[in-house]
C-alpha cells in the first residue's frame, strides 16, 4: 500500500481543538455530547503528532534536486523566501 500525503492547516486544527475542549469542559457530565467533544479534540491531537512540517521536508526535496550551478544562481533562502503556496 503506498502512503498519500494531504496538506493541512495547523492553525486552524490547533483552533478546533480549542473549540472542542471549551465544548467538552462546558458540557454535561457524563454525556454522550462531551465524550464525542473528548474524542474529536484527541483524533485531532494524534493528527497533530503524526504530523510533518512541510518546509523541511521541502527544502530536503530541493538540496536533493538541485544541481550546484543552479545553486549558484538562486541560492535556498532566495528560493524559499519567494515560494508562495496558494493553498
Amino acid at each position: 500500500m503506498n502512503n498519500e500525503y494531504i496538506i493541512v492547516n495547523k492553525t486552524l486544527l490547533e483552533k478546533r481543538i480549542e473549540e472542542l475542549e471549551v465544548l467538552y469542559k462546558n458540557s454535561e457530565k457524563p454525556s454522550i455530547q462531551g465524550t464525542i467533544y473528548n474524542q474529536l479534540s484527541l483524533e485531532l491531537k494524534k493528527i497533530l503528532s503524526q504530523s510533518t512540517p512541510l518546509i523541511p521536508e521541502i527544502e530536503k526535496a530541493f538540496d536533493a534536486g538541485v544541481h550546484e550551478d543552479y545553486l549558484d544562481t538562486i541560492g535556498k533562502e532566495d528560493y524559499f523566501s519567494n515560494l508562495k503556496l496558494d493553498i
